[in-house]
């Protein structure tokens, strides 16, 4: 049986990290060719050897229409039996619409909603996701009215329902009627046993006073997930390389 022990230490470390160095290298600059490609409706980065990311809600752009369910007012997401449906609007940040959300009459609530698995047809999450601190952003514009307010609300999905929640966050001091605002949020890291996420958002409102109306759009909404991606084949090549000439230096000073 080979000895490894007879190799001197040096020699055996200067070869072993010779071959951890070519396998980073090669790591390297296969990350330096990574592209980055953004839309209206998602954002992906793809980093070879390194990182992916990719947005964690569908449809996030409300580009892609419903289907006949009325309560599928836009593909991937669902409006509550509120009364005052969400809907699709032409006021859109980008591309050609939004979301909006709207109690016209006061004394209401309106409300969308998305499971990014069983309502976005997503890939569940896994394993590869636990851990990961994604960061919610979307841009809104409108008005509450004086009585109102406007939320969402991010939740980690699992066999057993609910992992963890965001709980509500508002944001109606943070929008105006003129220009669009865009809104982010850190959310937690994802918990063992996720499956999915699932965004609610909402406006209510009681009596509509001081002649201002309870309108609120949203656009543009991207979950950044990033999950460790595996190394490339060239990489562990490279390390393997370095072992093997570990191992031819041995047999060498067996002969």
């Amino acid at each position: 049986m080979m000895n490894l022990k007879k190799i001197p230490a040096s020699l055996a470390a200067a070869v072993l990290l010779a071959g951890l160095a070519a396998a980073a290298a090669a790591s390297t600059a296969a990350a330096s060719t990574a592209t980055t490609s953004t839309t209206s409706t998602t954002s992906t980065t793809a980093t070879t050897a390194t990182t992916a990311t990719s947005n964690g809600i569908a449809n996030g752009s409300f580009e892609s229409p419903g289907n006949a369910d009325a309560l599928s007012f836009a593909a991937g997401w669902l409006a509550a039996p509120t009364g005052n449906p969400a809907q699709l609007s032409n006021e859109a940040h980008s591309g050609a619409h939004a979301a909006l959300l709207t109690v016209p009459n006061g004394f209401g609530a309106s409300t969308l909603f998305q499971d990014s698995f069983a309502h976005g047809g997503l890939a569940a999450l896994g394993a590869a996701n636990v851990g990961d601190t994604p960061r919610l952003s979307f841009w809104a514009k409108g008005d509450v009215s004086t009585t109102g307010n406007v939320l969402f609300a991010l939740r980690y999905m699992g066999a057993a329902g609910i992992l963890a929640s965001s709980g509500n966050q508002f944001f109606q001091t943070a929008i105006n009627s003129n220009s669009w605002t865009q809104i982010t949020f850190q959310a937690a890291a994802i918990p063992a046993g996720t499956s999915s996420v699932f965004l609610e958002m909402n406006t209510a409102v009681g009596p509509l006073l001081d002649g201002r109306v309870n309108a609120v759009y949203i656009d543009d909404i991207n979950l950044a997930l990033t999950i460790a991606a595996v190394p490339e084949p060239a990489s562990y090549l490279m390390l393997l390389a370095g072992l093997g000439a570990v191992l031819a230096v041995s047999r060498r000073r067996r002969i």
